[in-house]
């Protein structure tokens, strides 16, 4: 059985804007919240009309030394990577409707042609990225700096505002060829001493190694995600 997941997809390619920092690079502590609009103009069979497409989804985003986990609007479902002390990395698909996670373990993730650099999982933006855009302006958020990139890269429209001292980004806007415009925007930033937001408890949750699924289609919640698509990861959004 296979169940259909967008790991690796990753709310994490849609953007395509995936971090590259260096290894050994110390990232803050951060528990956020963002909202992530989509929006395309599709002409319709009558050339005199043209049919506007849009949706909206917000999501959160927490980051602390060894872990990263997200979680989608809904709250039914997450996203956890675990990074040991050897750099070796750790996927869990929570699904905390059904109280039930799905372990990976590093072989299973290499198996599925799925990346698991630590830096990728951590921010929004990619140095590679940024590299390539013109720097238009800098300003404040809060008390943290606010540096604004602008350009064309692959045939694709970026502004990006970008906050060097958390490295996360403010603001991503991104034009497509298809008319396609995707725009990710930081709605709450919180402390980690002062959570406002904090990640679902899922220490009594059934957990299952990926490897075991197919010993286990019987299981009533493996069965059902055999058609679950997963969350697909903030950067899709």
């Amino acid at each position: 059985m296979k169940i259909k997941s967008n790991i690796g997809r990753s709310f994490f390619a849609g953007l395509g804007v995936l971090i590259s920092l260096a290894v050994h690079a110390e990232l803050p502590a951060v528990s956020t919240v963002y909202e992530t609009s989509v929006s395309q103009h599709v002409e319709a069979s009558d050339e005199a009309h043209h049919k506007h497409k849009a949706s909206k989804s917000q999501w959160y985003f927490w980051r602390s030394a060894k872990q990263v986990e997200v979680l989608n609007e809904q709250r039914d479902f997450g996203e956890k990577w675990t990074r040991t002390d050897k750099g070796i990395i750790f996927y869990q698909a929570i699904y905390h409707d059904k109280k039930f996670i799905l372990d990976f373990q590093p072989v299973d993730l290499k198996l599925l042609g799925q990346k698991t650099n630590w830096e990728t999982q951590s921010t929004l933006v990619s140095s590679g990225l940024l590299a390539q855009l013109k720097k238009t302006s800098t300003s404040k958020f809060k008390q943290y700096k606010k540096v604004s990139y602008e350009g064309l890269v692959s045939g694709v429209h970026y502004k990006v505002e970008w906050l060097p001292e958390l490295k996360i980004p403010y603001r991503i806007e991104k034009h497509e060829q298809n008319n396609k415009r995707i725009v990710t925007q930081l709605s709450e930033l919180n402390s980690f001493d002062k959570i406002a937001h904090k990640p679902l408890d899922s220490e009594e949750y059934e957990a299952m190694d990926y490897s075991d699924i197919g010993d286990n289609e019987s299981h009533p919640i493996v069965a059902n995600l055999q058609n679950n698509k997963g969350i697909s990861y903030f950067h899709d959004h």
